[in-house]
């Protein structure tokens, strides 16, 4: 019989070899490997981790977002409060193999699971100058965060349309055009004005 007990420490080495590695689908197994390592383990797997989201490999950054998207079986808010915390440092990142990951997908889901945690942390990161912040917080409406809390969206996708750097406009725009459909509401025109339009159009369904 294997009596070997298991040893984080190993498995996040393991993980660290997975996440760097040159094929897509070994690094993607490296990120939810670490995912799934922090929900079990999490006090040490994220102290184990702590320089990754600052690592000069973009694809072990990319791992450590992953690891974040901690699921609600396993997690409570003092977890999502930290794994919140660890994502300010990768909303800063300029790397688009990080940025794609990161605000459509981990803060989306993230945001989708806990909102009551989530959605004011987004609102304190849109007031953020930063370039990557505001973007990743716009994206992170793209999807099925926007159309479950559309009128929380509208309000933070609001605060960042006066923003004229090309990213931000363009995720502002994307975000507004996911809930204007969910919505019902036909594709307003220009992007710049999309947020006051649909308020208006949709004030009844929002409510006050």
């Amino acid at each position: 019989m294997n009596t070997k007990t298991f040893d984080v420490g190993d498995r996040l080495e393991e993980l660290h070899r997975l996440a760097v590695s040159d094929v897509w689908s070994t690094r993607e197994s490296g990120g939810f490997g670490l995912r799934n390592l922090i929900e079990i383990h999490f006090d040490e797997a994220m102290r184990g981790t702590s320089g990754w989201p600052s690592d000069s490999s973009p694809f072990l950054r990319r791992a450590a977002c992953l690891g974040c998207m901690q699921r609600k079986a396993f997690t409570d808010d003092r977890r999502v409060r930290l794994v919140l915390e660890r994502l300010v440092v990768i909303m800063h990142d300029d790397h688009a193999y990080v940025r794609k990951c990161c605000g459509p997908f981990v803060v989306g889901y993230l945001g989708y699971t806990y909102p009551g945690l989530t959605l004011p942390w987004l609102k304190k990161q849109a007031e953020s100058d930063d370039l990557n912040v505001r973007a990743n917080v716009a994206k992170s409406f793209s999807q099925a965060l926007g159309r479950r809390y559309p009128k929380e969206a509208l309000s933070i996708l609001d605060q960042l349309s006066t923003d004229d750097r090309y990213r931000v406009r363009a995720a502002v725009g994307g975000s507004m055009r996911n809930i204007a459909r969910h919505l019902g509401i036909a594709r307003p025109e220009p992007a710049r004005s999309v947020s006051a339009h649909i308020l208006r159009q949709a004030s009844g369904t929002l409510g006050e």
